[in-house]
């Protein structure tokens, strides 16, 4: 019975936000993530860098290297039964980013559509891993964190998807 209980997948839990504002400078930094057992899929933003979000994976197991002159390598991930899409994501070590202002944005209209999301890539051993996000609560959590770095109400109608 303990088997049993022990293979049962945790009940998903909402996206979490954290904002932290630095008390002397002003500066904001805020974090939305959603976890999968120990993997977890950040959106984030810092007002000192820019207001568009970042949005990276980051893996329990040491990820398979990207290209040796890029540092990029094809990571494929699917949004509830659409298609898959299969985009290049930098790499380093156990964590991956999307870069490019336009992919980020079209990624981030699909996760708040989303129910589910699955990501495959492979360890530094080469083994096929693959971890699912139950998606809950992700748009407010999003415009959360795109506010508070923004300064401005944010509404995730401003992403093109």
């Amino acid at each position: 019975m303990a088997l049993a209980l022990a293979a049962t997948d945790p009940p998903a839990e909402p996206m979490s936000v954290e904002v932290i504002r630095d008390p002397i400078t002003d500066h904001v930094r805020a974090y939305a993530t959603v976890r999968a057992r120990r993997d977890r899929l950040v959106v984030s933003c810092d007002s000192d860098k820019s207001d568009q979000p970042e949005l990276t994976f980051h893996s329990e197991r040491w990820l398979k290297r990207g290209n040796v002159f890029t540092g990029y390598r094809p990571l494929t991930y699917r949004f509830d039964t659409r298609r898959p899409r299969r985009q290049m994501w930098r790499v380093d070590d156990r964590h991956v980013a999307l870069t490019g202002e336009e992919r980020i944005d079209s990624f981030l209209a699909h996760l708040i559509a989303s129910d589910r999301l699955v990501i495959r890539t492979r360890d530094i051993e080469n083994h096929r891993l693959d971890v699912t996000f139950r998606l809950i609560d992700v748009r407010p959590a999003v415009e959360q964190v795109m506010s508070a770095c923004s300064g401005r109400p944010w509404s995730a109608d401003e992403l093109q998807s």
